[in-house]
Order: structure tokens, then C-alpha cells, then sequence
């Protein structure tokens, strides 16, 4: 017989959106499931080798901090761990982030899951989801023993790619609906000996891709990207290897892989042989997994627009705030569009961009936010990630336990839980 299990809240996706609508939901009361396909927590954070949290703080001068509660959590937790394990960084174009070490990240989420009795189960894959009269029952996982079902009174869809929406058959979006086209996915990748006393700028990459393309090196598609330093060592992060996704089958999702992986052994070989300070570099690491900015998203009962982000757009029903800049990234042969907005500035992140238009006990969270595609290039750092990722457990753990789960509840339970609403 087909096993059963039953939780208050179920949340797909165990990325940094998942996991602290995991301690959103699990601190208000509620008990808790994590469904994961990999083998750790994290999401983009721990598998696709980026290194830093952006979206934190706000951008430009003067950055005051706009998120916390779950957030200060997972950096605490990383600091106990290893008091080097984090440190706040300044970027070549001047934002303030949370530089982190991904191995502690990992074994931090672990242990953050098991402090709060949140329960994960990793290597399971969502293959499939019943819905009823606009009301979600249950899904249906795999792993490599058989299937299950997995039934809950909320959901929360932190898959980063709607994958519990599109199963239920919920509306999702792709692009908008001028440009159906996503952001470019990136795949970094690591070097090893590098000088980082050299300039590491965008200016730097760019020139030394350009000479890797007249020597004749193949495949080096983005000419302007950002390089990473790691503050007391002589690794660096690699952000160049691009591509636009078309779809999320097997098939597509292998040729984006394998062609970034391609793309990053050339640049890898261009960076050493053009660009200083890389004359000793070898490559370390790819990756392990391709990152995406953007693929389906959710259909909310509210829209995120790109003038409530660049606004700075106060609301009295915002549940999270969002610190960061558009950052569109659609051209591969040049460098994104960024969208300026006043320093030390938010904008705020109302519940109804967090609910599922057409299920009615079914949030959204991460880049899974309703957004416009502006706004979305906002929306989807990983900073702004933990602040929707909490709104959304606190407010799907709220309506499992049929308490008030309006606006006005959510925030005063995110207070509580000592998050900036």
C-alpha cells in the first residue's frame, strides 16, 4: 500500500525561500515538511556556487538593512559554526552583501531544520498533484524506493521553477507578455591561484574576454561578468557562463548544462592566458549545478510592478521588503540592464504577490513571487528570497491552524519572529 504522510504546512523546494518559509511556518506553531531533489538544503546557494547573499541590505550608498528575522537565523547559526564562515562584503559596483562558505551553509540548514523539528526529506521528487474546486490536497513524490503521497492543510511552492502550481495545473507565467523570453541562467564557476591584489572588475573581464575571442578561443558567448573574491584566499567565483532558458524538460535542461559547462572550461582558459593576475589559475569547480534568475513563475492575486520597485513603493499590506535593483539579464552578448533606484532604499512585498491566484491554500515565495519581468529582476536575489520565503510560512502556517491569516496578522507574526515588515 502506498504510504500517507500528513503536515500542517508542505513546502516544495529547499533552497534559501524554502527554508525560511520552513522557519516561518515551524516558529509559528505549525508542523512542517521540506521536500528537496538534491542532496542538502541551500537551492542556488549551495549547488550552483555563487557565494554571497545580495539583497540584504539595500543598494547604493549608505545600504541600511532590510531583512532579518530567518536570515540572521542561518547567518548566526554559519557564525557559530565557524566565526569566518560569513563576512560583509562591498561588490565591484559598491552594494554591501553577506559574503558566506557553502559547506557551512549546508550543515548550518541542517541544523537549523533540527533545532526547530522541521522535517526534510531529501532525494524526493514532486511528480504529481491533486487539486480539487481550487484547493490543493495532496502531492505525489518519488523516491528510489517507491512513490508516496504527501498531504497538508497549505502549501508552499519554493520550487524556484512553480513546479507544485504547473503540476496542479495553476496558471504559471513565462516572461511577460510582450517578451516571452526569461532571464539568462549562469553557471559559475571557481579558480584557484589567482592574485587577487589585480584588478578583478567587470572592465578587467570584459578585455580579457575580448583577447580570448581574437586569439581565437571558442565559445565565450557574454563578454562582461563578475568576478568574486574570497576574502583571505586565492580562489575566486566566476559569474560569465550564460545562457536564456526555453523550458525545463530533461532534454532542455540538458543542453543547458552541458553547453555553460563547455562555455566555462573556455573561459577558464581565456581568464589565464589574457587577464592579470589569472597566470597561474586553475580551474576547481563548476558549477556543480547551472544557476537560473528566472523560469515559470506564479499567477498571484497581485502583481509586483516595476514602478512599486523603483518607486520604493510603501504598502500597508506588505509582508517583506526588497532592498535590491532590477537586474535584467536577457542579452548575452552584453552586459544587464540595471534599473537605478534611490540609495538606502526599499520597497515593500504585499501578501497577495505571495498567494496562488487559482488555489486558494497555496503560496509562492522566492523568484516564484507574481512580479512583472522588472519587477521580478528585483525580486529573486537571494536577500529578498528569505524575506518571502518567511512571509509565506508564517502566513501558510497561520491558515493551516485557521487562525487570522490576513495581512495584518502575517506582519504581526513576522514581527514577533523578528523579521522588517
Amino acid at each position: 500500500m502506498e504510504e500517507k504522510m500528513c503536515y500542517d504546512v508542505v513546502i516544495g523546494g529547499g533552497g534559501t525561500a524554502g527554508v525560511t518559509a520552513a522557519i516561518g511556518a515551524a516558529k509559528a506553531g505549525a508542523k512542517v515538511l521540506i521536500i528537496e531533489r538534491n542532496a542538502y538544503l541551500g537551492g542556488e546557494a549551495t549547488h550552483t556556487g555563487v557565494g554571497a547573499f545580495c539583497g540584504i541590505y539595500t543598494c547604493g550608498k549608505n545600504p541600511q538593512k532590510c531583512v532579518a528575522g530567518a536570515s540572521d537565523m542561518i547567518v548566526d547559526e554559519m557564525n557559530q559554526l565557524n566565526p569566518h564562515s560569513t563576512e560583509i562584503i562591498v561588490s565591484a559596483v559598491g552594494n554591501k552583501n553577506v559574503q558566506y562558505k557553502t559547506e557551512y551553509l549546508k550543515f548550518a540548514l541542517d541544523n537549523i531544520a533540527a533545532k526547530l523539528g522541521i522535517e526534510v526529506l531529501f532525494h524526493t521528487r514532486i511528480i504529481s498533484a491533486v487539486a480539487e474546486n481550487g484547493h490543493l490536497k495532496s502531492l505525489t513524490c518519488a523516491d528510489d524506493e517507491a512513490n508516496f503521497t504527501v498531504e497538508a492543510a497549505t502549501f508552499v511552492d519554493a520550487t524556484g521553477d512553480a513546479n507544485i502550481l504547473h503540476l496542479s495545473g495553476a496558471e504559471t507565467l513565462w516572461g511577460d507578455e510582450d517578451d516571452k523570453s526569461v532571464q539568462a541562467a549562469t553557471l559559475p564557476f571557481r579558480l584557484c591561484g589567482v592574485d587577487i591584489t589585480k584588478d578583478m572588475s567587470p572592465n578587467a573581464v570584459e578585455n580579457a574576454v575580448k583577447k580570448g575571442k581574437e586569439a581565437g578561443i571558442p565559445f565565450l558567448t557574454r563578454e562582461r561578468g563578475f568576478i568574486q573574491k574570497i576574502t583571505g584566499s586565492q580562489e575566486v567565483i566566476v559569474l560569465l557562463p550564460s545562457i536564456i532558458p526555453t523550458g525545463l524538460s530533461a532534454k532542455e535542461l540538458t543542453h543547458l548544462e552541458t553547453e555553460t559547462r563547455r562555455q566555462a572550461f573556455y573561459y577558464a582558459k581565456a581568464l589565464k592566458q589574457f587577464m592579470p593576475g589569472m597566470e597561474n589559475s586553475e580551474l576547481t569547480m563548476i558549477g556543480p549545478s547551472l544557476g537560473f534568475r528566472e523560469t515559470r513563475r506564479m499567477a498571484g492575486k497581485q502583481m509586483l510592478k516595476a514602478d512599486d520597485v523603483l518607486g520604493r513603493r510603501k504598502l500597508s499590506d506588505g509582508v517583506g521588503r526588497g532592498g535590491w535593483k532590477p537586474e535584467i539579464h536577457k542579452k548575452l552578448n552584453e552586459a544587464a540592464v540595471y534599473l537605478d533606484v534611490p540609495s538606502a532604499s526599499y520597497y515593500d512585498i504585499p501578501l497577495g504577490c505571495l498567494q496562488a491566484k487559482a488555489l486558494d491554500n497555496v503560496y509562492g515565495c522566492g523568484r516564484l513571487v507574481c512580479a512583472d519581468t522588472a519587477a521580478m529582476a528585483a525580486v529573486r536575489v537571494m536577500g529578498t528570497c528569505f524575506a518571502t520565503g518567511q512571509a509565506a510560512g508564517v502566513a501558510a502556517a497561520l491558515q493551516a491552524e485557521q487562525r487570522d491569516f490576513s495581512a495584518e496578522a502575517v506582519r504581526k507574526e513576522l514581527t514577533n519572529q523578528g523579521a522588517l515588515v
